[in-house]
This record gives structure tokens, C-alpha cells and sequence, in this order.
């Protein structure tokens, strides 16, 4: 019973740091999705772009299939 009341108190003292932490890592996260979506969006015109020079030819459609890793 003792050594989860000294875990408990180390905790209480440590959760200002916890918290900054957290913090910390929700606004980088917010800022890696942000990211992502205009680089897919910068991707998505490139593409309309480079499909409007070039013509649109059904012989040559390329499809993207996304490859996921094998797990064991």
C-alpha cells in the first residue's frame, strides 16, 4: 500500500511536465496534418495539371494501388 501512495505523490509532482508534454505533441500532430493535406492537394493539381498537357488517353491510365507491408 505504501509504495502506491509514493507512486502517486511522484505523479502529482510530475504532472505539470506530463501535461507540457502532451501538449507539446497534440500541436506538432495538428501541424503534421496540415502539412499532409496541402501536400496531397499540391499533389492532386500537379496531377490535373500534368493530365490536361498531356492529353487524356484511356490506353495509358495508370491506377495507384497502395501496397500495405506484410505483418507477422
Amino acid at each position: 500500500m505504501k509504495p502506491i501512495f509514493i507512486l502517486l505523490k511522484n505523479f502529482k509532482n510530475l504532472l505539470p511536465y506530463f501535461l507540457l508534454i502532451a501538449l507539446y505533441f497534440f500541436f506538432i500532430n495538428l501541424e503534421t496534418r496540415k502539412k499532409k493535406i496541402n501536400n496531397k492537394i499540391i499533389e492532386i493539381e500537379k496531377q490535373l495539371v500534368e493530365d490536361e498537357s498531356i492529353g487524356y488517353d484511356k490506353k495509358k491510365l495508370r491506377i495507384a494501388i497502395p501496397v500495405v507491408p506484410y505483418k507477422e
